[in-house]
């Protein structure tokens, strides 16, 4: 690094800014490639499913179990400009993944360049952050959110500027509105502050006792804050900040309705008078959604019968992830943090914040979640980043100081190193995300993954639905994907619509019409009874019929000839379907 900041690499001298910036373009353009190829998991499915049930009814109620409404708001958008497809689904998460690495930006003053650069690049090309930027769900969305809100809160520190705290509290309200686990993070800063406190205060060889240090604290930004305004400023500033987050968060949970009438945003805004009917709807809702997720005991996970047998279960499942998606952002970030810890001077307390805030979400997360999927690391892998860019620049720094002093040896094991890391996180980022997206042995993949031959099955199914207009174009057959609940809210209506989840999607954006059969038990002639089909195979039968693989051979046997059939697994593994499409 030279004094002015910027990267000397011959013949041209690169600023940190334009790098992060170049990095963070890459990282928008790795998160877009074949988007939409992955077949949609179950989260996924179910909830664009309510968001194109919103846009059709205008209806809208906080629901808690598909986490915060952010997506959904945000989502209408998109699939009003792009059509309601599996691209469309993630742009939004995709795009805010992507610009993530920007955020290194707001660290320039606590992080040296090379620092900077390096936690762009982690939060660019980590296997796991790419792999769940490309998956329609919230948890990209409120780590990144989370962690901008921190890098503004220290810009307000390093700056003193007002507004970085203000964006912080938006950005902190962004973070409810994407997932309840937004608490979850407030709680790691407040650990994690504690932990800074406590190193600063009982620091030792000044003579000094913690009570000292702490009567003669006094933080600049308080001091100039004080000094420059008065408590009336103040009293703005903390009643603009509750506005800001209020008015975030009424936004995004608020209730709305279709037609108009009954408690809903819209009509509070042509009747003010509605609006406190509106708030207190607003929070009876947000209360019954984390007292829904932060209220009742949690099961032992992965079938144990204890909850400590069920939590080293879990632990072990997140550690396997970790090992396996980003063993080099861990093995920078331990380094990063020994060394900030013990080889510095004076460590950095944004250093050791970001460690005790990544390493604790290590051993929580698996603790508090209640179905395993590899996601809930990405909450401890971006605050890790930090101390991952300390430990990736100091390797950096060493050889530097291997080329000035003509050390052969040193340069290459510092370029083998570097080479390694790359390599490895390249093959992992692209066997993970482009190649095997829904592969039985990709720890990556959740269990409610369909596996990736269902999508040519569900081009076949569109266009052969769309190409016969003389009736019902899918039957779906079976008990296991049928219910017959023709008043069900959700559709299709006559469908198990949790069992079948992905399918729901698919039908309902292309507007099929479906219609649902289970088989007849009948008497055979030697008194034995079977499950037979009914009306399949007779003349009216719709071109497409899916139902579970067991049913493949009475199913073959009464539709005959002319069917194309697909076979793939509705989660990873199993559930095994079949789908017949005709094929003329």
């Amino acid at each position: 690094m030279s004094d002015d900041g910027a990267l000397p690499v011959a013949p041209y001298r690169l600023s940190v800014p334009r790098v992060v910036l170049a990095v963070t373009v890459l990282a928008l353009l790795v998160r877009l490639v074949l988007l939409g190829d992955r077949v949609a998991h179950f989260d996924e499915a179910r909830v664009a499913w309510w968001t194109m049930e919103y846009m059709r009814t205008g209806s809208f109620e906080y629901r808690y179990i598909i986490h915060g409404p952010f997506v959904q708001h945000v989502n209408t958008v998109a699939f009003a400009l792009l059509g309601t497809t599996d691209f469309a689904a993630r742009l939004v998460v995709a795009v805010i993944g992507g610009l993530l690495p920007l955020s290194a930006l707001l660290f320039r003053e606590r992080l040296g360049g090379v620092e900077v650069v390096a936690l762009a690049l982690f939060l660019a090309f980590n296997p796991v952050l790419l792999y769940y930027s490309r998956f329609f769900r919230s948890t990209v969305l409120v780590a990144g959110f989370a962690f901008v809100a921190f890098g503004l809160l220290v810009r307000w520190v390093d700056t003193r500027d007002a507004w970085y705290a203000h964006l912080a509290v938006v950005f902190v309200a962004l973070g409810f509105t994407a997932k309840e686990n937004m608490v979850v993070y407030l709680l790691c800063w407040l650990g994690a502050g504690g932990l800074v406190a406590d190193t600063a205060l009982f620091r030792r060889g000044d003579g000094r006792t913690g009570l000292d240090r702490l009567r003669a604290y006094r933080p600049e930004s308080l001091d100039d804050l004080l000094d420059r305004h008065s408590p009336a400023h103040v009293a703005g500033h903390l009643a603009l900040a509750l506005l800001l987050f209020g008015f975030v968060i009424l936004l995004f949970y608020a209730p709305r309705v279709g037609s108009g009438d009954g408690v809903g945003l819209y009509a509070a805004l042509s009747n003010p008078a509605q609006l406190p009917t509106v708030v207190e709807a607003t929070v009876d809702a947000i209360r019954g959604g984390f007292e829904y997720w932060f209220g009742h005991p949690s099961d032992p996970k992965c079938h144990k019968d204890n909850v400590i047998d069920g939590y080293l279960c879990f632990l072990d499942r997140a550690v396997t992830v970790l090992r396996n998606y980003a063993l080099p952002l861990m093995g920078f970030a331990v380094f990063g943090f020994l060394a900030e810890r013990y080889a510095a001077e004076r460590p950095r307390s944004l250093v050791m914040f970001a460690s005790y805030w990544g390493f604790v979400s290590v051993l929580g997360y698996p603790l508090g979640t209640d179905i395993f999927g590899g996601w809930i690391m990405v909450n401890a892998l971006v605050p890790l980043a930090i101390p991952a860019a300390v430990g990736l620049g100091t390797v950096v720094r060493w050889g530097g100081d291997a080329l000035a002093s003509d050390d052969r040896v040193g340069v290459a094991l510092v370029l083998v190193v570097l080479v390694s890391v790359a390599g490895m996180t390249a093959v992992t980022g692209v066997s993970s995300s482009y190649l095997h997206p829904t592969a039985d042995d990709n720890e990556l993949v959740q269990y409610a993954q369909p596996n990736q031959e269902m999508r040519p099955a569900l081009e076949d199914m569109t266009r052969a639905a769309h190409a016969d207009t003389t009736g019902p174009d899918v039957l779906v057959y079976g008990s296991y994907f049928v219910d017959g609940d023709s008043e069900a809210v959700r559709t299709p209506a006559c469908i198990e619509w949790f069992d079948s989840l992905p399918l729901a999607w698919y039908l309902e954006k292309e507007e099929f019409a479906v219609v649902c059969e289970t088989p007849e038990t009948v008497e055979t002639a030697a008194g034995n009874e079977t499950r037979v089909p009914q009306s399949v195979g007779a003349e009216g039968t719709p071109p497409v019929v899916i139902a579970r693989a067991e049913h493949r051979e009475a199913l073959g046997q009464r539709l005959g000839d002319g069917y194309r059939v697909h076979e793939f697994d509705m989660r990873t593994p199993g559930i095994e379907t079949v789908m017949f499409v005709r094929e003329n």
